[in-house]
Parts: C-alpha cells; structure tokens; sequence
C-alpha cells in the first residue's frame, strides 16, 4: 500500500512540475518581453519626438555626424530618411552607402500613422533591434533602433530562476507528499483493522485516530457509523413493535387477509368501521364482517391478480360510505404465487355528504337564478310584442323587471361575498369598536324598511360593554343580514338588539336545537342577540338554517326579496371573527339569534 500511494503522488508531482514550470516560464517570458517592448517604445517615441522638433531642414552634407550626436546621448542608433525612403543620415553606417528604407515595415506604418514599430534582424549588425519610425510632416522619417539584448538576457536570467525555483518546490513538495503517504497510509491501515473488527460482530471497539481534517473526521463518521449500527441491530424488534402499533392506529382501516380469506392483521379502524370483535386475527372474512360487497373486493383483487377500488355500504354500527382498496401481495416479494391481499378502508362518509350538498348548492343555484331570468324574458318579449304602447301595463312590466334584476343582482352579490369568505379573500381585521356606533349604523340603514312596517328597533347596551374587539365592518354586515331577516318576517312588535356579558357552561349539544352549537365547556363571554317578534321558525328547520339557498317558506321569502344567502354569510362571518353562533326560536313567538364572543 505504501509503495501504491508513493509512486501515484511521485508520479504525480513529477508531471506536474514539469508543466507547472514550462507553463510559469512561458507565461512570465511573455509578460517581461511585453512590459519591455512596450516601455521601450514609450521611450524612444518622447526621443524621436524630441529630435524632430530640432530637425528643421536636411542639410546638403547629410546627417551623419547629427546622428551621432543623438545616439551618444540616447543609446539609440539613430537614422534619418527623406520622403523617397532615401537615407541622409545614419550614427552606425555611412549614409551614402545604405539602400533605400521605403519598404521597411516601420517606414510603412509610419506613412500611413505618423508611428510605427517592428521588431526584426537586422543584416548590418547582425543582432535583433527594436525600430521605431516617426514621419516629420512631409520632410521624411526618423528612425530610432534599440538592441534587445538587455531583454533576452533579463529573459534568461528570469528563466534560470524559475528553474531553479521550480526544481526546489518539486523537491520539496515531494519530500512532504512521502511524509503525508506515511501518515495517511497509517491511518487507512488503522481503518481497515477496525472494519474488520466491526465485520466480525465487535461493537464495543473504536476507532482513534490523531489525524485532523478528512481523515479525523472519517474516523468519527466510523465511530459514529458503528454506534448506529449498534443501536439499530438491538431496536430491531422495538422498531417492527413501532411499525406494527403505527398500523394498528390508523385513521384509515388496514387488514391483511390470505387467499383463504383469513384475517392475519387487522387494525382497530376496520373493527369500528363494522363494529366487530376485538380479536378477529385467524377468523374468516366472510364470518367476522359479513359484508358480501367487502368480500366481493378481496375476491376480484385475488382472482385478478390487480389492485381493486370499490365504495361499499356499511349499516352497523352506523350507516357510513366507505372505500375499499384490495392490493395482492406476495410473499417471497419474487414468488409467482399470490399469498393474500391488502385491503384499506378510508371513510367517504363526509364526502358522500359534502358531494350531495355540492349538487343541492348547484340546483339551488340554478333555480334561483332561472326565476327572475324567466320573468325577465318573459315581460320583456311581452313588451317588444307591443305591450310597450300600454303605458299603464308597460310600467308594470318594466317594474317588474326591475325587481327582478335588483333579486337577481343581489344573488349573485351574495353568491361573490359568500365564496369570498370562503376562499379567505376577505380578511378580518380586528379594532376596539364602538357597539353604539355599529349599531346605529344599522338601524339607521334599515329604519325606512322599519318604518313602512311601523315595527320598531330598539338596543340594550350596558356601558361597560360597549366597545369590543372585532371588524367594524364585517359586524356591521352580521347585524344588518339579522335585522333585515327580522325585519321581513316581523308584522308586529319589532327587533331588540341586545348585549350582556356572562359565563356558561355547556352541558350537551342538542342537534336539533341550534344549527350551530357554542364549541366551549366553559367560559367567559359577550353575548349579542338579535330578537324579533316575528312568525318564529318550527323545530325540525332549526339545524338547516344557515345552509346556502335554505329557506323555511320559500315563497314568502322571495317575495320579500331574499336570496337564502344572508344567514350563510352571517355563519361564515361569526366563524371567521372566532365566535359563535346559536339560533332559538319557536313558531308565533318569534326568533332569537345569539352571538358569542369569548373574552
């Protein structure tokens, strides 16, 4: 294992310095070559610059001597040519003796940008040089040319050290990458002495290790990894207990039953659901639940060798719907024989329930609406058949229509703030609000409606409780939906508001006394009631009332202009506040409509 680890990570290194250098030298040889160059045209361009500006005329001598001069004092060989590209000036050779410069690409740059540059070998003295040419206007060029021996031995030297530098890293970091193989390859010898511990059924042993890092922390992962284990092996049996209690309470009904349909595990919500025997494991299906439907699902799932759902009927101990699924399994999971089925049963007795109110709620729906679009239709084809030129009959027709639309506006007004508070649109927000103040804002509303009845309203507020928390609004809409009601079915005598604070204790729900019962054994609270005098409501219509659309005289009450939606929002909006709500009443006594607001 040693010898494994040593050659990959010598290996390693041995390639990787290698390129680490190559790649180190080539990149910085470039980089100083560029900062030279670049530094270096810098210069000699302030120069030429410099030494133009003192070139007036070319003298008919030439310029050899001048440039001279300059290259004593800048180090450049400095070279002067006319427009032609001919040379009249040189510090190194004899003017008169050179070729014409024209084609040589820095002239040629120069021409066409007033600078140019190249570096190139140059034939006279046999040495790369540096070239910058400038154009002076129209008079010719100047040319400076700069060895690069400086740079190629910087260069040189720069590579020398990377060398040196490169050499002594990969010696260095190879000696450390032996001693690290050491120490790892003590550690991973360790490890697989312990695992083999561990393989052997010893539990009890650990692991330790004196490295850090991935290393220390591997060895806490085993130690970790080994106590799971531990742990797991000797709550085997708790955790199928757990499991096997798990099933037993489901809300759902679970029963495992074999081809010959006896029952091997059955959970106490299947024994509710049909009301049997608490031990029922080892008996027969068909003679502890004595469902022929239930049967029937074992039966298709087993002889189909497939899943199977089905809603059965259930009578005893109480009249329920149920869904039963029966799912086959076999035992070997890779057996070709089916050993049993699964069968779960959820309760769809609310569903059931909630489905047939769905359907009433859309034939309500329907009905309400068909009633006013039909005597809508029917007075306005009467009117464009030629009632219109009965003015009398018109009016009455037109008046008719009108409330017919006013109804059928109202619906669907309803129908929106219903579904509203339902999906959580509308949300409530609480305020100290002024009983007083909500109150009169009612009555003040609905006195007109009142008066032309000449019934009354009256409030009784005590004055340590007249302000609560609630939404203002959202009250005001509570109160107005119950006086309103009170108001239509109240011929004499009139509506009490009322308000008084006291502490109860509920001792039964009577069904069918209160659609709504009060959710609290005991408690503090504020109730508001809403009396009237009214015609009062028969028993048995007490638990459908605040359902959509219910109405205990359906035609009075669309005479009245009610949409059977007002009780509903009220029940949405009591629920949505926290509170509670209880109706009371008895024919030819009036009504009575309790609010309670717990402290």
């Amino acid at each position: 294992m040693k010898r494994v680890l040593f050659r990959r990570i010598l290996i390693s290194y041995l390639i990787i310095a290698p390129l680490l250098l190559v790649s180190l030298e080539l990149y910085l040889s470039n980089i100083i070559k560029e900062n030279y160059i670049s530094k270096l045209r810098n210069n000699l361009i302030i120069q030429s610059r410099l030494i133009s500006e003192n070139l007036t005329f070319f003298p008919a001598g030439g310029l050899d001597d001048l440039c001279k001069r300059y290259k004593e004092k800048t180090g450049a060989r400095v070279t002067i040519m006319d427009a032609s590209g001919r040379v009249v000036g040189d510090s190194d050779e004899p003017s008169k003796m050179m070729e014409n410069h024209l084609d040589r690409p820095e002239i040629n740059e120069a021409s066409l940008n007033n600078i140019g540059s190249s570096i190139r070998f140059s034939k006279t003295v046999r040495r790369d040089f540096f070239y910058l040419a400038v154009a002076m206007d129209k008079r010719g060029f100047l040319r400076l040319a700069v060895p690069l021996r400086d740079m190629e031995k910087e260069i040189s030297d720069t590579r020398k050290r990377i060398a040196i530098a490169s050499v002594v890293v990969a010696l260095i970091a190879i000696f450390m990458g032996i001693l690290q193989t050491g120490r790892i390859t003590k550690s991973i010898e360790e490890i697989v002495r312990f695992s083999s511990r561990i393989k052997s059924g010893n539990f009890k042993t650990r692991l330790f290790l004196k490295e850090k890092g991935e290393i220390g922390d591997l060895a806490k992962n085993i130690n970790e990894m080994a106590e799971e284990l531990k742990k797991r092996l000797e709550q085997s049996q708790a955790d199928r207990h757990k499991m096997e209690e798990i099933l037993r309470n489901m809300s759902d009904g679970l029963m495992l039953v074999d081809t010959n349909g006896k029952i091997l595990l059955c959970n106490p919500a299947v024994k509710r659901f049909f009301g049997i025997e608490p031990e029922v494991e080892g008996k027969t299906l068909i003679e502890t639940v004595r469902n022929a439907e239930f049967a029937d699902v074992l039966h298709k799932a087993i002889a189909g060798r497939k899943s199977v759902s089905q809603e059965i009927k259930v009578m005893y101990p109480k009249e329920s719907s149920l869904m039963a699924t029966a799912v086959p399994f076999y035992y070997p999971s890779d057996s070709e024989n089916i050993s049993g089925a699964v069968i779960s049963l959820h309760d769809i007795t609310r569903l059931k329930k909630l489905e047939e109110i769905r359907k009433d709620f859309v034939a309500n729906v329907s009905h309400e609406i068909k009633t006013p679009i039909t005597a809508i239709r029917g007075f306005a084809e009467t009117l464009l058949e030629g009632a219109v030129d009965d003015r009398e009959n018109a009016l009455k027709f037109l008046r008719t229509i009108k409330n017919h639309s006013v109804r059928l506006n109202s619906l669907v007004e309803d129908l929106l703030t219903l579904s509203r508070i339902e999906l959580g649109d509308i949300k409530i927000e609480e305020t100290t609000v002024n009983f007083d103040d909500v109150i009169d804002t009612v009555f003040t509303t609905l006195r007109d409606k009142a008066n032309a009845k000449n019934i009354y309203l009256k409030k009784d507020i005590p004055e340590n409780l007249n302000k609560i928390k609630a939404d203002r609004n959202r009250l005001v809409q509570i109160l107005l939906n119950l006086v309103d009601n009170g108001i239509k079915f109240t011929e004499k005598g009139g509506i009490t508001i009322k308000v008084q604070s006291s502490k109860f204790k509920v001792q039964s729900e009577e069904k069918d006394s209160e659609p709504l019962t009060l959710n609290r054994k005991l408690a503090h609270f504020i109730e508001i009631s809403v009396e009237d005098t009214g015609i009062g409501i028969a028993k048995h219509h007490l638990t459908r009332l605040g359902e959509r659309f219910y109405r205990v005289d359906r035609s009075r009450s669309r005479e009245l202009g009610g949409t059977g939606l007002g009780l509903a929002i009220v029940k949405h909006l009591v629920k949505a506040h926290g509170w509670d709500m209880g109706i009371e009443s008895e024919p030819g006594k009036g009504t009575k409509v309790r609010i309670i607001l717990y402290k």
